[in-house]
């Protein structure tokens, strides 16, 4: 008697890999962790005037107009002073971007001496 076995054979990782996530917020637990948050109330008063130039940072604690990763650190031009957001123009490459953010996500470039 002979007896036919037959294996079925299944391709590797099926089922077992998560999808990977391609979200607005991917990659960026360094910069939305709350180490680097000012305390107090004093960086919202700051007076913003068109021409300024301000540095972009973002503040994880506020999620409304949380510019996007590739903006932090950028510096920018304020365009339009709002009542709570500021229109401000990023340059990435040779682009020019325009960014709507509240205040708390940016902040005055100081002159370093």
């Amino acid at each position: 008697m002979l007896y036919v076995v037959t294996i079925k054979l299944r391709p590797a990782n099926t089922g077992n890999k998560m999808p990977s996530s391609h979200g607005y917020r991917r990659k960026s637990r360094s910069v939305m962790t709350q180490n680097n948050v000012p305390k107090g109330l004093s960086y919202l008063l700051a007076e913003y005037n068109p021409g300024d130039k301000v540095i972009i940072t973002i503040d994880p604690r506020e999620h409304k107009t949380t510019p996007h990763r590739r903006y932090q650190g950028k510096v920018g031009i304020v365009l339009q002073v709002g009542r709570r957001t500021l229109k401000t123009s990023v340059l990435i490459g040779k682009k020019q971007k325009i960014l709507q953010t509240r205040l708390n996500h940016v902040k005055h470039l100081t002159a370093v001496n």
